[in-house]
């Protein structure tokens, strides 16, 4: 038996070997991580990083590639041999934007000259007819609870005490985060009721959070299911405001017997299925009409510097190449009222604007009233465009970040009624005051894969048919798009 410790350290080795491995891709000189880079292998299969620089190497991915290969907006490439990768982080290079010391024009532009040029092209420059397109969706929410306390509590239920709430509120995370990512064919022009969609697949990934936690998820529906009615609804009080809501996702529980109670629940079920199919295609359109809406060059895009140039200063344009193509490189800030500073990269042969990074400089929105704040601090990110077969420009990426801070310190009262029991509707109540301060922070991240024109016959012939809803997945996982 000599030879066990050595067997039994071999078979760890072994299964160690198995397991799939996290690699985080981290920028070199910051040390940051490096969101949503990509990956792809010497076969040509690819994924995405996750929100905070990871990705799993699966043991697959080892026997049939022999190198990965890491790209990222403003990096180096990096190739890597995976026989040889033993760390556990990659360190990628920014990408020096180096201007050339002198670079020979028979044209001499002020920046003022290359807006005018932009404004003068847009049409030209920018395609907003019907068009189909194949995009990539990645949705990044997080939210951090300051604050979080209930005093007064009252309720009628009996089980639903405070002593309950405590527990909840002392297990309950502070921090939520969960990502959406969806792939789909999306056409229409940039008008709101020509849109339409068709889901290709989806992921949500988030985690359920701790057994503790489930369970007094569990014990708070039962209660609910056990004393509010399916057909009622809650009357919401706070102060002199009101509101109405539905009660939705208590199903009562069904005798095993009763044929007729269990067809009418199986009946439910399929009925809410479908509307979550439904409804989930309509988010995730009204997500990219909403994206899409942001571009520079709409009606009502916030980001105004083309648009409303008198409201902005600009730096003098220094001239680089991306690419084989003559770049101006204009830098622009706020005169008076405006919002947001950034870069323009714009071409210096048709004067189309192929690249824009933006960050605000001041709160866009701030709002306090009867005990309710809200404040959006926080909106940046970068589009960059392309030229598609039509030989116009085209967004092939957009990237945004959204931030608010949200208050509230009001009395809330829940009032359950019912029209179907006879005599007094009211059935239970329960009050509160709410004390919450919360930060929230929306990513978002949309690829443009394929952009083809379309005529308007050509769109309103096409169906939406959606039956895709989001698998669910614990954590990231890379292999969830290989088939793409």
């Amino acid at each position: 038996m000599r030879y066990a410790p050595y067997f039994l350290f071999m078979l760890c080795v072994l299964n160690l070997q198995a397991q799939s491995k996290q690699i985080q891709i981290v920028d070199s000189l910051s040390l940051e991580p490096i969101p949503f880079a990509t990956v792809h292998f010497s076969n040509n299969k690819g994924l995405i990083t996750d929100a905070i620089g990871f990705f799993e190497l699966l043991p697959e991915q080892l026997e049939v590639n022999d190198s990965l290969f890491v790209s990222s907006l403003g990096y180096d490439r990096l190739a890597v041999g995976l026989k040889q990768l033993q760390d556990s982080i990659l360190y990628v290079m920014p990408k020096a934007i180096a201007l050339d010391n002198v670079i020979l024009t028979n044209k001499s532009y002020t920046s003022e000259k290359i807006i005018d040029l932009v404004q003068e092209r847009l049409e030209r420059n920018y395609s907003t007819d019907y068009n189909k397109k194949r995009l990539f969706l990645r949705e990044y929410y997080t939210q951090n609870t300051k604050k979080l306390d209930i005093s007064k509590y009252k309720t009628s239920i009996p089980e639903l005490n405070r002593k309950l709430l405590d527990s909840f509120l002392v297990n309950m995370p502070r921090t939520n985060e969960f990502t959406i990512e969806t792939l789909c064919n999306y056409v229409g022009d940039f008008e709101e009721e020509n849109q339409k969609i068709n889901l290709i697949k989806a992921r949500l990934t988030y985690d359920k959070g701790n057994d503790l936690m489930q369970s007094l998820n569990e014990r708070i529906e039962t209660v609910l299911r056990e004393n509010v009615k399916t057909d009622s609804y809650f009357k919401i009080r706070s102060g002199i405001f009101g509101g109405k809501m539905d009660v939705d996702g208590l199903e009562k529980e069904v005798d095993s017997t009763d044929l007729v109670a269990l067809k009418e629940l199986e009946k439910k079920r399929a009925e809410n299925k479908l509307k979550w199919k439904e409804n989930f295609a309509k988010q995730k359109k009204q997500r990219i009409a909403e994206l899409y809406s942001e571009l520079f060059f709409t009606k009502k895009a916030e980001l105004n510097c083309i648009q409303k140039p008198s409201r902005y200063l600009f730096s003098d344009p220094e001239l680089t190449f991306e690419g084989s193509n003559l770049t101006y490189v204009i830098k622009y800030k706020p005169k008076g009222g405006a919002d947001f500073e950034g870069t323009l990269y714009i071409n210096a042969e048709d004067f189309a604007v192929t690249r824009l990074d933006f960050s605000n400089v001041k709160s866009l929105f701030k709002l306090k009233l009867l005990g309710f704040s809200y404040n959006e601090n926080l909106k940046s990110g970068r589009m960059i465009f392309s030229k598609n077969t039509n030989d116009q420009y085209a967004l092939s990426y957009l990237q945004m970040t959204e931030g608010s801070l949200i208050g509230v310190d009001r009395p809330l009262k829940f009032i359950e009624k019912n029209k179907f029991v006879k005599g007094r509707r009211k059935q239970n109540e329960i009050s509160f005051r709410l004390d919450l301060a919360m930060r929230s922070t929306d990513q978002y991240e949309l690829r443009v894969f394929d952009h083809e024109a379309l005529t308007e016959e050509a769109f309103q012939a096409i169906e939406e048919k959606n039956d895709v809803l989001p698998v669910y997945h614990k954590e990231f996982t890379t292999n969830f798009w290989e088939e793409f």
